[in-house]
């Protein structure tokens, strides 16, 4: 394990820069912080560049132990220098140098029953890392981002997302001619959650086949041009004097209802 103790070694430049999306696409890497994050995309076969870590975790046998593990140069900083590549408030000690995971539209794998979760210009970090966890814990089988949407690669969505970044794959920045184009040649029908008097209720609305369904943005919802080309419109109904859901509890209760209808969960 080797030590760094300047801000001005060309790693350390190099992680820093990576709180900033020209450079994640630049160098086609992102940062990862925190252990269970970081065995989670070990587990999952994350192509790692770099790690570094402080003295203080690598006292912890379990930081240990991962540490042991990883093929990729690990470098031990200061608590000072390790709070420059952070950008969380209380840093966690451990931090990976990743390469990005993302595909193409035509990498994706479309079975019969393939539920897609389509982001379309979602700005909140929070929103779409938990949007991400949520399409992998109800079986989604990829989720695409068109253009507009945040960048999945940020350290807050990175965060947010809790590991399922590397569970299932996803596209981005894809435009909306491709993404109808693609749904076409594959048979998806398409659902765009809208507060629209022709939306259906969505648990009247039927999930068992290939779908997309297609979340908005946080202000303006989802595209005209979208909503025009979507199979249905769909909406969750409501009481009370709210005048909508925050987008990523709207995702997980239509994506729940898709999941409770194609696996007829009666009993855990």
């Amino acid at each position: 394990m080797e030590q760094i103790n300047s801000t001005a070694n060309p790693k350390i430049k190099l992680a820093v820069s990576l709180q900033q999306k020209k450079y994640r696409d630049k160098y086609n890497l992102f940062l990862l912080e925190g252990l269970r994050n970081a065995e989670t995309a070990a587990n999952a076969g994350a192509k790692i560049d770099m790690c570094f870590c402080t003295p203080e975790i690598v006292q912890n046998e379990r930081a240990q132990k991962f540490l042991a593990s990883l093929t990729c140069p690990i470098y031990e900083v200061s608590e000072n220098i390790f709070s420059k590549i952070s950008d969380t408030k209380s840093p966690q000690g451990l931090m990976l140098v990743v390469q990005k995971n993302d595909c193409s539209l035509n990498d994706l794998t479309i079975l019969p029953k393939s539920c897609l979760l389509i982001l379309d210009r979602l700005q909140d970090p929070g929103n779409i890392g938990t949007l991400i966890r949520t399409a992998d814990a109800l079986g989604a089988a990829a989720i695409i981002c068109l253009n507009g949407t945040a960048d999945v690669f940020s350290p807050k969505v990175v965060r947010s997302a809790m590991g399922s970044l590397f569970s299932l794959p996803f596209a981005v920045k894809v435009n909306e001619v491709d993404l109808l184009s693609f749904c076409h040649k594959h048979d998806l029908k398409l659902y765009a959650a809208a507060l629209d008097r022709q939306a259906k209720i969505v648990w009247n609305t039927d999930f068992t086949c290939g779908c997309g369904i297609i979340l908005g943005n946080e202000a303006n919802g989802v595209s005209a041009e979208l909503l025009n080309n979507s199979t249905n419109k769909i909406y969750i109904p409501m009481t009370g004097s709210a005048e909508s859901l925050n987008v990523a509890t709207a995702g997980a209760m239509i994506m729940y209802e898709r999941y409770r209808q194609c696996f007829k969960i009666t009993s855990l």
